[in-house]
């Protein structure tokens, strides 16, 4: 074939053959993967520097913060501003001991000659493996000058808070303590461990990973107290006043060898708890030596059968619903058939036609149960509900009961003749009892009760926040002023030494009331808990006391002989302290009120109290 032939032939062929395909697809692909993927990028940025940027921020800032900084908690006060607890700095001193240069003999003399530790322990760590080992805890600065003052190498003495209770066992129920992970346990430690660890907006040091500063240009690393301290609390209680009613109750339970008491004092016109003791107590500095029963805070945790106190109520309900009148009249034949059951007054015997008054003067349960009765038992619930019992007073404490109250579809007929002395349907807590009495006292209201003045901030002064208390109308004042008129007057005629207050017309009711067995079925043969609640004066009462003494064993086991002198003694002092007006013209016949011859319980008992701390009887 000719060359022109053959070269045409293959022009022809080349034009005839499909050439290869076109990667614009691929390309097309790779944009939208790229598209796709700058997308989510861009998503996923908008998500973590826009939604998720303010706590981000804010983590990154606690992970750069300096971990051993040392903060202080704020301040627990009484009324006064007298520390109750406070922060301190202790040091805990590690050592390296292939870093010392001495002999390990005379590190391990020295160590345990300065931070009062045993040679051997110290001994025994100076020549283990450990490449670190924990000399002492809460060193005091003395100590550690004077390790400082050796000049050596391998020890590491890093600064600590330390809460500290500089009153010791004083109000230890109140305050509760810091465990070793320095978080609030019981008590306001535990229902204000946030205010108390508040700094407020005060700054701190921002470290990098190598532990240098980072300066951020436009915030002052220098924070303006050293170390920073949380806002401070202030109480209710007053130092001396919470001084008093310890020294008094534990004279007494020591005395009657009691399982356990309490004694609560208010201002029933304002709700302000003025103090509150209970006994057994314990040393927070040292809680962890104590068992949970010592530590908890029995008097708003526990429940019990109020008995005789609570026929306050009863008849306060009774003339509020007007279910009896102020001049009613009961018999007191001294039974009372309710069903298949006959319910007895405490002593044998009746008294006849008897008022309001000889109710509280001769404490009849017949009577008390008779007003139970004349109520529905939806009235008598809801008026008892609305005294605050079956429910929590809102007291700034954790773990608060709400007591019982059985819902009144459960109640039989029984159950009302029962609840109207104080048994039957009700158990309440102290606390919840303090409230309910002093609706009766104090015009009507309920009150709730609070120990927290106000929460402020150390380094201004500037209070963050005033307690203002909750305020509800319960009774009429009508009603208050005729049952508090009544209780005075049961103080006043009665021969009962409880109440008796020189100079003052004193209103309150003991009570003598049986204990209840472990799983609520029947009563404890021989165990009783004894109390009394009372206040003064009878015009505007300014002092309201309630003492609980639960299984005395001795005086008769009467909450006139054992609540009794412990509220006299607690109330004489405090009327005194307060400067609480007398009543005028009052002239007591010393003999018949024995006034003149009153010994405090801890006057009284005070070879028991201090045999008492001698034996070790504190340790529990």
């Amino acid at each position: 074939m000719p060359p022109k032939a053959m070269e045409s032939s293959q022009q022809s062929s080349a034009r005839k053959r499909p050439g290869p395909r076109s990667p614009l697809w691929r390309l097309r692909v790779w944009q939208l993967l790229i598209v796709f993927g700058l997308l989510a990028i861009a998503v996923r940025l908008y998500y973590l520097q826009v939604v998720k940027g303010p706590e981000l921020t804010k983590k990154a800032a606690i992970q750069r913060e300096q971990t051993n900084l040392l903060i202080h908690r704020g301040a627990i006060t009484d009324r006064h501003g007298l520390p109750l607890a406070i922060d301190t700095t202790r040091y805990d001193v590690y050592v390296h001991p292939p870093l010392i240069k001495v002999s390990k003999d005379l590190a391990a003399e020295t160590f345990a000659r300065i931070c009062h530790q045993d040679f051997k322990k110290i001994d025994r760590l100076m020549h283990s493996d450990f490449p670190v080992v924990t000399i002492a805890r809460h060193l005091g600065r003395e100590e550690i000058e004077e390790l400082q003052d050796l000049n050596w190498t391998g020890i590491d003495i890093v600064p600590r808070s330390f809460r500290h209770y500089p009153e010791g066992n004083l109000a230890s129920h109140i305050l509760g303590y810091v465990n070793m992970d320095t978080r609030g346990q019981g008590g306001i430690e535990q229902a204000q461990d946030t205010n108390l660890q508040n700094t407020g907006g005060i700054r701190k040091p921002q470290l990098d990973g190598h532990g240098r500063p980072i300066l951020t240009g436009n915030e002052s690393s220098v924070t303006d107290i050293t170390p920073p301290m949380g806002h401070h609390v202030e109480l209710t209680i007053d130092n001396y006043l919470q001084h008093l009613a310890e020294k008094e109750l534990s004279a007494m339970c020591i005395h009657s060898h009691a399982q356990k008491g309490c004694a609560i004092l208010t201002d029933p016109q304002t709700g302000e708890i003025l103090a509150w003791a209970n006994y057994p107590n314990y040393d927070p500095n040292q809680y962890h030596k104590y068992a949970y029963e010592v530590t908890k805070n029995w008097a708003m945790v526990d429940v019990y059968q109020p008995g005789s106190t609570f026929k306050i109520v009863t008849v306060a309900a009774g003339l509020d619903l007007g279910v009896i009148k102020k001049n009613t009249r009961f018999a007191d034949s001294g039974s009372l058939r309710v069903g298949n059951r006959t319910l007895h007054n405490h002593e044998p015997g009746g008294h006849g036609m008897i008022d309001l008054l000889q109710l509280f003067i001769h404490s009849s349960n017949v009577a008390s149960a008779q007003i139970g009765l004349m109520m529905t038992p939806q009235q008598f619930y809801t008026k008892l509900s609305e005294f605050g019992l079956g429910s929590v007073t809102g007291v700034e404490l954790a773990g608060e009961s709400a007591g019982l109250l059985r819902n009144y579809k459960e109640w039989q007929p029984i159950d009302s003749a029962t609840t109207g002395f104080g048994q039957g349907a009700i158990a309440v807590t102290p606390l919840q009892l303090v409230q309910a009495v002093g609706v009766v006292c104090n015009g009507g209201m309920k009150i709730q009760p609070h120990m927290i003045r106000r929460v402020y901030d150390p380094r201004t002064g500037v209070t963050e926040r005033w307690t203002e208390p909750r305020k509800t109308r319960v009774i009429s004042p009508e009603v208050s002023r005729h049952v508090t008129h009544l209780l005075c007057e049961n103080v006043s005629i009665g021969t009962q030494m409880a109440g008796k207050v020189p100079g003052y017309r004193v209103g309150g009711k003991t009570g003598t009331a049986q204990k209840v067995t472990a799983n609520g079925r029947g009563y404890i043969a021989g165990a009783t808990i004894a109390s009394f609640i009372g206040f003064l004066p009878e015009e505007n009462p300014q002092l309201l006391c309630l003492v609980v003494v639960d299984s005395p064993q001795t005086d008769g086991r009467w909450g006139n002989t054992i609540a009794g002198p412990v509220f006299n003694a607690i109330c004489i002092e405090a009327a005194r302290y307060l400067g609480v007006p007398p009543a005028g013209g009052i002239e007591l016949d010393a003999k018949k009120k024995g006034a003149d011859t009153f010994v405090p319980p801890s006057v009284k008992y005070a070879a028991e109290l201090q045999s008492h701390k001698v034996g070790g009887g504190d340790a529990r």
